[in-house]
């Protein structure tokens, strides 16, 4: 009974600056989920990634709007089997890359079966992150330095996938960088 009134009241203190970043990272991230679902319209397997994008982008708005929300039991299950079925899907992805790019050694991004996988690998790191860490949550962690380098990569893993489609709007970049191809 002690430890249960413990813990409510830490779910219940005052957000930290830590949690200020974290709302902006799934903020940053929700928007990318939601812009690559929304590219995602006019693929041929559209049904299969709108879903997956969609479901990422749904799970980080409660994270942006009140990052408590991170022990609800239900955010808890629906990260985790989202986490275990895109975890499945990135397994049957990495055969369908290797048969496209055919035992070369090429950019990966250059393919479509590539730069799905990546996106399927955005959303693991993610979801792991914010399912199996303390990163974002209400609850004191044990060893600060981990939980900072984890922010780091999870700051670090936001940036890249928007400053590397960015880049694609660049001038003529997109005639010249591996994972344009086939976007315009």
């Amino acid at each position: 009974m002690q430890l249960d009134m413990e813990h409510q009241a830490e779910v219940t203190k005052k957000p930290s600056g830590g949690w200020k970043v974290w709302r902006i990272i799934n903020l940053l991230l929700g928007v990318f989920f939601m812009l690559a679902a929304l590219v995602n319209l006019n693929d041929s397997d559209w049904y299969l990634w709108m879903p997956v994008y969609g479901v990422s982008a749904s799970l980080c708005l409660p994270l942006v709007l009140k990052p408590q929300w991170s022990v609800s039991k239900v955010w808890n299950t629906v990260v985790t089997i989202h986490f275990t079925m895109c975890l499945a899907y990135a397994v049957y992805q990495v055969v369908l890359l290797f048969e496209a790019i055919k035992g070369e050694l090429k950019n990966p991004l250059e393919q479509e079966e590539g730069r799905e996988m990546g996106g399927l690998l955005i959303i693991i790191a993610w979801t792991s992150i914010a399912r199996f860490t303390t990163v974002g949550r209400p609850v004191h962690a044990s060893n600060k330095q981990m939980m900072n380098a984890l922010l780091l990569i999870t700051v670090t893993l936001t940036f890249i996938p928007l400053l590397t489609w960015s880049l694609c709007y660049v001038g003529d970049w997109h005639t010249r960088l591996g994972h344009c191809k086939g976007m315009f």
